[in-house]
């Protein structure tokens, strides 16, 4: 039996409430579903373009037919519609939520065509008079790939409240000459011919949004990332932006000298930006402000010692933002900030995917305010229609991040990512270094205060089963102070020796007897009663 056409039933009567709001396998589960049937083996065996309809009125089954059904919709078919299906020599696929399995099945009983193998073949196998053995496991990727970007920017396009304005015979063109070549074993040239299909894309998008998008990708690397993960991670030649506190730089000069000379490596390329600031990433809101500036002096001496570079912007996953942070990363020159964390806790958000953070004087810098989509999840890829549209609307300049752990994305954001080197389909994907440097700064100010940032420290604390979640911090409170105590004594001793070393420091007036031992009160007050005696 030779393959006639694909369809895919969809719980929609168009593309227009087609439903991005599933989450989860069903999420994963429709992307699969449509995208399995772009596999180049059925293109080229059909030589049709596959094909939608609606779940609650699927075509009659037909001998040649190759239907998928996504798991979200199996209960709306008729009840006897398995039956019949099989009964018309058709493949129904269902019950499946992942694509590797439903191209696997789709492609089981594609073979050589012979009495002999027809006789053996399985119920209801699809058999070509030639199939291809398809090595190129890459260049079958790509068309899977072409598939999800023609999802979304149809998609896309309605959310924009345009009619499809894709010229579907060019593209169909490309994309079907791109399979045939594929099936001669010419991946050059059907490679030629799916940058012809994305270009079409492009055009589309451009009808109705002819400006850049932008894409960022971030990457988080923590002690335990630090190995073969990320090393995979960095194979890819596209930006991408690396999460990593110079505490890790340091252990991955330790442990793993080969992940460090690839991100050197990438460094030295341009094609990877840095995104930090600590050392580690303390309790920020919970300590002074020059304890908050030691922090960043160390974590930048990190960088540079192991990297030969310091980071431009700043960013952390553990909950910690505080108002005090843009004058401080402001004097340390960053150009940039991610005013959003990724662990528990809350933070305001700025009206605008890219704002000027407005800290606790009037020093202000620019930052994205936007969380960005988990790239794990499937769901972030079918919902990705509706977070672009919107930044499409109202952002001054349009951008998508998303945040995932090394080598853990899904394959349909590898998708995304593997349709740019043929055009940019979606989005041009961009490092936040030269994102930063290539968009206008925001009109307008963001502040907010401290209450409105909530951190979980006590909450993780305890839960953690810390002994005393709540003493030690007055305990490294009041080792600070006599820090600063100490300080002062040794400034004012130098300066009642006669040695000129700067104004001295204020922290004695501010600190309380009952702060500080009997013997560092004693000193404190001898150097009180000498300074005063010199005045």
């Amino acid at each position: 039996m030779t393959l006639t056409e694909s369809i895919v039933l969809l719980p929609c009567h168009s593309l227009e409430d087609f439903p991005t709001y599933h989450v989860g396998d069903d999420a994963e589960g429709l992307l699969a579903a449509w995208s399995a049937l772009w596999h180049p083996a059925l293109l080229s065996a059909s030589l049709k373009m596959p094909a939608w309809r609606r779940a609650d009125d699927p075509p009659t089954p037909q001998s040649g037919m190759l239907i998928v059904v996504p798991t979200v919709v199996r209960h709306e078919l008729p009840s006897d519609y398995t039956d019949r299906a099989l009964a018309s020599g058709a493949v129904l696929i269902e019950g499946l939520h992942r694509r590797r399995d439903i191209v696997e099945r789709a492609l089981a009983g594609i073979e050589p065509s012979t009495s002999e193998q027809a006789a053996g073949a399985a119920p209801g196998g699809l058999q070509v008079e030639s199939a291809p053995q398809w090595d190129d496991v890459d260049l079958a990727a790509d068309f899977l790939a072409v598939g999800v970007a023609h999802l979304l920017t149809e998609l896309l396009t309605r959310r924009m409240r345009y009619m499809s304005n894709l010229d579907e015979t060019a593209f169909n063109d490309a994309v079907l000459a791109a399979a045939t070549a594929a099936k001669n074993g010419d991946a050059d040239h059907a490679r030629d011919h799916l940058r012809r299909a994305c270009e079409v894309l492009y055009e589309a998008r451009a009808h109705f949004y002819p400006v850049d998008s932008y894409l960022i990708d971030l990457t988080l690397v923590a002690t335990t990332t630090i190995g073969a993960s990320l090393r995979r991670e960095l194979a890819s030649d596209l930006p991408t932006n690396l999460l990593v506190a110079g505490q890790v730089i340091e252990e991955m000069a330790t442990r793993e000298p080969e992940s460090l000379a690839m991100v050197q490596k990438r460094l030295a390329e341009q094609t990877v930006a840095l995104i930090g600031g600590e050392y580690c990433e303390a309790e920020l809101p919970l300590l002074p402000l020059e304890t908050i500036r030691q922090e960043f002096a160390r974590g930048r001496q990190a960088y540079q010692k192991y990297l030969g570079v310091v980071p431009d912007i700043f960013g952390r996953r553990r909950a910690g933002l505080t108002p005090a942070l843009p004058q401080i990363l402001r004097g340390f020159e960053y150009r940039g900030a991610l005013h959003f964390t990724l662990d528990d806790g809350r933070f305001p958000q700025p009206d605008r995917s890219k704002a000027l953070w407005e800290g606790l004087s009037a020093t202000a810098i620019d930052a994205i305010g936007r969380p960005p989509l988990d790239a794990g999840e499937p769901a972030s890829i079918l919902t990705l229609t509706e977070k672009l549209g919107e930044s499409m609307d109202y952002d001054f300049v349009s951008m998508i991040s998303f945040a995932h752990w090394p080598a853990l994305a899904s394959e349909y954001y590898g998708d995304l990512r593997r349709i740019s080197k043929y055009a940019a389909v979606l989005g041009r994907w961009i490092s936040l270094e030269e994102f930063f440097t290539s968009t206008d700064s925001a009109g307008a100010f963001s502040k907010f205060s401290a209450d409105q940032y909530r951190a979980p420290f006590l909450k993780q604390a305890v839960a953690n089963g810390d002994p005393d979640p709540l003493s030690r911090h007055v305990r490294r409170r009041a080792d600070e102070y006599r820090r600063y105590a100490c300080s002062a004594i040794d400034c004012w001793s130098a300066l009642l020796a006669g040695v000129d070393r700067g104004s001295p420091v204020d922290a004695l007036a501010n600190v309380s007897s009952a702060e500080m031992s009997d013997d560092l009160t004693r000193q404190v007050e001898t150097a009180k009663q000498a300074l005063a005696a010199t005045l």
